[in-house]
């Protein structure tokens, strides 16, 4: 099965050549790599370009192409364009400050080739904290164990909605590319537009009674820590902080799942809210604007204490 990996590029200069590493290391290499640069300032497209023309032969074999923007779309315009670009059977996205373990294709490609998976969310390393997703022990009862450190999910979509859970933070999913052919990342939004766009794959994949979700852990994505990300934002004003395009999706839902999930993407928005705004005026401010917000969440809290 062929490979295809897509990196959006925006000043990662002091970055970038580490992720391209990871994948020049690979076990087994990635039939294709698509590099989109969002018009970066910090000559990171440069830095990829002249990395790529040293690599060793066996990379040679890869398809590499590299397109640069003429303005800044943001990281949802180029995934989208990078995911049109590709043609392999297979497709992940990793960001140009993140890492991957040199086992992860051979691993990934073995669950999807021969364990038949459709979906697979990666667990995460966040570092230099070391901080591990998900909380394993939490959802255990919910897995199956195909491989070491490989499961299928049982109940996909109770999995991925659970408070233990982290899917789409660091691009953390492998998927057919089948099932991501008619959904795209909202181009509207520039934060937890992961979560959204997987979670919408996830349903189309769910759509065949016959698909399998699974899970790889064992650090096969390290994400780093970047002071002054989009996930580590401090800001100013409360009206900076614009609502999670999931809990803008399925306002209006009766789904359970559903509903799950924007319980939990909407309390880590909350306590991202109260941990970034720059003073307490500015806190309350953010109450004030959303205060119809907090009784939903207090109802979807006590709904996933429920069976």
């Amino acid at each position: 099965m062929k490979y295809s990996i897509v990196i959006p590029l925006h000043n990662k200069a002091p970055y970038v050549c580490e992720t391209l590493q990871s994948i020049v290391d690979q076990t087994v290499l990635p039939y294709e790599l698509i590099i989109v640069d969002d018009q970066s300032t910090d000559g990171s497209l440069e830095l990829a370009a002249r990395f790529l023309e040293q690599v060793p032969e066996r990379f040679r074999s890869v398809r590499v192409e590299l397109i640069a923007l003429e303005e800044n779309r943001g990281v949802s315009y180029a995934r989208n364009l990078g995911f049109s670009t590709t043609s392999g059977d297979i497709v992940s996205f990793i960001d140009a400050d993140d890492v991957y373990a040199p086992e992860l294709i051979q691993k990934a490609t073995q669950l999807i080739a021969v364990e038949g998976m459709d979906f697979v969310v990666l667990g995460i390393q966040l570092f230099p904290s070391h901080v591990r997703y998900p909380a394993f022990r939490k959802i255990a009862p919910d897995l199956e164990e195909v491989e070491t450190d490989a499961y299928r999910m049982k109940h996909p979509l109770k999995t991925v909605t659970s408070r233990h859970f982290v899917m789409g933070v660091g691009s953390n999913v492998i998927a057919k590319r089948k099932w991501m052919e008619t959904v795209r990342f909202d181009e509207n939004v520039r934060f937890y537009e992961g979560i959204d766009f997987w979670y919408r794959v996830l349903k189309v994949v769910l759509n065949d009674p016959d698909s399998k979700v699974g899970m790889l852990m064992g650090d096969q994505l390290r994400v780093r820590e970047v002071e002054g990300s989009l996930s580590r934002k401090k800001y100013r004003s409360s009206r900076e902080l614009v609502l999670p395009p999931v809990l803008v999706r399925y306002k209006n839902s009766n789904d359970r799942y559903d509903k799950l999930l924007m319980g939990v993407v909407g309390a880590r928005w909350i306590a991202h809210a109260f941990e970034n705004l720059s003073s307490r005026r500015q806190k309350i401010r953010f109450v004030i604007r959303h205060a119809g917000l907090f009784p939903r969440q207090l109802y979807y809290f006590l709904l996933s204490k429920t069976p």
